[in-house]
């Protein structure tokens, strides 16, 4: 297999045309005819993905995140980011990354996050981003649900503020999802999970009657990169590796 290859694979499983106008998806640095016997996937390009695709020999690292996503004025080792490119570039490591449009793809970070969770009837939130999703649980009480969010997501602590309801219409939205609020509200759903809810949107959902948790970026997305994984192995036999890097928070 090629980076091209994987490049072609990737957009079977994430068309580039489902992501939002402001990112960046796609091949991030490698040359796309070289050769690729191992893809480690991550969810974020870090000092220690970059290690561990070094030390298992692989050649091409699938993200979530991309690494870039303005123009570079230059790519030199004085911005972290930027030193794990030149150390892919010069190890021959290509990153591809597959972002929002994982998020609203068939399959993706929402879909995973809503099934793990135990939701049915399972819908699009925003029909026109195909972001988010929300689904019915069987009633019950938010610190309950948000107890079964913890375990789910496999983080030490959620955070959450109630809106008076119990929960039974949830939507979700993983990673950084705060600007959806008003569309969940419309939706008639009493409880909103996603992440880095900021302090006075949470105090707005709760006055507006919206249970609301937070379950850390990373938690609500890494739980879908095995899936990534799975989808791509269906249309290659190349090895593949995933890496989990927590940069999770203590909790005290």
């Amino acid at each position: 297999m090629l980076v091209k290859d994987a490049v072609a694979i990737m957009e079977k499983i994430a068309p580039k045309k489902l992501a939002l106008d402001w990112d960046n998806p796609g091949l991030q640095i490698g040359r796309l005819n070289n050769r690729v016997t191992k893809v480690l996937f991550t969810l974020d390009l870090t000092p220690n993905a970059v290690k561990q695709a070094v030390k298992v020999k692989a050649d091409l690292i699938i993200t979530h995140h991309p690494v870039i996503y303005q123009k570079l004025a230059n790519v030199a080792d004085n911005e972290w980011q930027k030193d794990l490119l030149l150390q892919c570039a010069e190890k021959k490591i290509a990153v591809l990354s597959a972002h929002t449009n994982w998020d609203a793809a068939q399959g993706g970070v929402n879909d995973v996050l809503a099934k793990a969770l135990g939701l049915k009837k399972i819908k699009l939130l925003d029909k026109e981003t195909q972001i988010g999703r929300m689904g019915e649980v069987p009633s019950c009480d938010l610190e309950k649900f948000a107890a079964k969010v913890k375990k789910v997501l496999g983080v030490p602590a959620v955070t959450f503020i109630s809106g008076g309801k119990k929960v039974h219409k949830v939507a979700v939205c993983g990673g950084a999802g705060g600007d959806f609020l008003d569309w969940v509200l419309q939706t008639g759903c009493d409880t909103f999970l996603t992440a880095d809810i900021k302090y006075h949107l949470a105090q707005r959902g709760a006055y507006m009657g919206l249970n609301l948790i937070d379950g850390t970026h990373q938690g609500t997305e890494r739980i879908s990169m095995q899936e990534m994984l799975n989808k791509f192995k269906k249309y290659t036999k190349v090895d593949t590796v995933l890496f989990e890097d927590s940069i999770l928070m203590e909790v005290v």
